[in-house]
């Protein structure tokens, strides 16, 4: 057990180190067109080209595709809570037993979510959570299992 405590703790604290570089990415891409705004409304500010020690710097992502908010706004509330409930590293079994539903119905869950993320994994949706508000990292404290937020139900539906 205290080895699941253990990977369980880094498994949160790789997850945490992605939402920091995530919150970094953003604040560089909201510097990158706050830039870019000042270049073309004809102040000084000089480019790229005038500056031959800056590099190119690379057009932002546009949030219009598959992971967009408009695609995260398709998920059900229950894909929403198995989709938290997989990022805080926990098994298909268990979110199955912890919600009283059938492990298959877990899987069709998460299938539907990768197909409406355009997701190609559990790691990637769970990324993609994150960066859409959906998944927040920290919202347990380090050592805390599932079953003290989700008490577990006897009952197996599919």
């Amino acid at each position: 057990m205290a080895a699941i405590a253990a990977t369980f703790d880094r498994i949160h604290l790789a997850l945490s180190a992605v939402q920091n570089a995530l919150d970094a990415q953003e604040k560089v891409i909201e510097n990158l067109l706050t830039d870019a705004g000042a270049d073309t409304d004809g102040t000084d500010s000089p480019s790229s080209a005038e500056s031959p020690d800056l590099p190119e710097r690379p057009e932002p992502p546009v949030e219009s595709g598959p992971g967009s908010t408009e695609a995260l706004s398709l998920l059900t509330a229950r894909e929403r809570e198995i989709l938290v409930l997989v990022a805080r590293g926990n098994s298909n079994r268990h979110v199955a037993n912890c919600l009283g539903i059938s492990e298959k119905t877990v899987k069709n869950h998460l299938s539907a979510v990768f197909s409406k993320l355009g997701a190609s994994d559990r790691t990637h949706a769970v990324v993609m959570g994150i960066r859409g508000g959906i998944v927040a990292i920290g919202d347990r404290p380090a050592g805390a299992r599932l079953d003290d937020a989700w008490p577990q139900r006897t009952a197996v539906s599919g």
